[in-house]
């Protein structure tokens, strides 16, 4: 494909023929002439491929690096990468030696205005490509109208110096307590841990002496619980009968609509909804406090449904078939692996199938909530 895409520089100038010019002092574009004659006889295949070359080639990412494409003179970058160094390498594919352009080209596509002032992208690939110019690296002057103004501007240096010098003053404090501030509380599970370790000190009889699927319920406040449905943790592998010490591998703590699908994403949100509900006064229907089979069945269904999807997602066709992908959890573990992440390996080695982990009989219900 290269071949094909650059017959100038590759096949005239870097391959060898028996081709030879009549004179030296024949020009460089006089003896290009001569090659394509010479070809048309000589070499039919390769003479189709220069009278046809591939004038537009669409890559990803991946031809950012190790490849020459010195006949190219454009680099259009449809996708931005918010690494500056990923936009000087792609331009690095068309600015080689043995360019036969007097000018080479970049064009970025920037995200619309709505997208580009949620995500700032254009701004803070400009503020890395202006440290990155105070390193001493070199940089595109021309990347885009609002870099060029900055890279310019003289006061650049002290600006960027005394940015740097506000952020390194942000003390603890700062971070721990300013109400605008993100805490590292924010990031983890600890002030849940202290909770219940407090908990635990106080009461830990009363909860050793609970039964699994102990369940209570409450009024959802909408804005952090909009829809009804269940909280619930679920034990992983299911304790079998007789056994007094059983251990659980894993957990899982969910919110899940009548549906099935989940409400909230990730354990520290439903943890967070249930510290804003951990007052509100108990409430549960009628027909499950009864244990009524209609409105049980009904949580167990949800149950059942947000299992199979952890293992097998179906999607509905345009012919009305159904097409199944890869659970959420599989893809989950996938997602995890590829980031090294610990816990997936250790799932792997566990080498059970996702399909055949995510069913009713391999899970306890430790205990949950009704959302109403």
């Amino acid at each position: 494909i290269l071949q094909r895409f650059a017959p100038y520089t590759k096949l005239f100038k870097e391959q060898e023929w028996q081709f030879t010019p009549d004179s030296n002092e024949t020009k460089e574009k006089e003896v290009f002439t001569a090659w394509i004659s010479w070809l048309k006889d000589k070499h039919p295949r390769t003479y189709q491929q220069v009278q046809s070359p591939i004038d537009i080639l669409i890559a990803t990412d991946a031809l950012s690096e190790g490849q020459n494409l010195q006949d190219a003179d454009t680099v259009i970058n449809y996708d931005i990468h918010w690494n500056p160094v990923r936009i000087i390498q792609r331009m690095g594919r068309i600015d080689r030696l043995g360019s036969p352009n007097k000018k080479i080209f970049g064009i970025n596509f920037w995200p619309s205005n709505n997208i580009n002032s949620y995500l700032n992208l254009q701004g803070r690939i400009e503020q890395r490509m202006a440290a990155m110019k105070l390193a001493g690296s070199e940089v595109d002057m021309e990347f885009s109208e609002s870099f060029a103004r900055m890279a310019a501007d003289e006061n650049l240096e002290n600006r960027m110096k005394n940015r740097m010098l506000q952020q390194m003053q942000t003390s603890w404090d700062d971070i721990e307590v300013s109400e605008q501030g993100l805490g590292f509380d924010d990031l983890s599970l600890e002030k849940f841990r202290q909770d219940l370790l407090a908990e635990l000190a106080e009461n830990n009889h009363k909860y050793q002496q609970m039964p699994k699927g102990v369940y209570t319920g409450f009024k959802a406040e909408k804005s952090t619980c909009p829809d009804e449905g269940i909280i619930a943790l679920l034990g992983y592998p299911a304790r079998s009968a007789g056994i007094k010490d059983h251990q659980y591998q894993s957990y899982d703590l969910i919110y899940i609509d009548m549906a099935g699908k989940p409400v909230l994403l990730n354990q520290k949100e439903v943890l967070d909804a249930l510290t804003v509900h951990k007052g509100k006064d108990r409430f549960v229907p009628k027909g499950v406090d009864k244990g009524e089979e209609k409105s049980v069945q009904a949580l167990v269904d949800a149950l059942k449904n947000w299992l199979a999807a952890q293992a097998v997602e179906e999607e509905r066709q345009g012919d009305g078939s159904t097409k199944k992908r890869m659970g959420k959890q599989a893809k989950d573990i996938l997602t995890k692996l590829k980031t090294g992440d610990g816990s997936a390996v250790k799932k792997m080695k566990q080498n059970v199938k996702v399909s055949d982990k995510y069913t009713t009989d391999n899970f306890d219900l430790i205990t949950w909530f009704l959302v109403s």
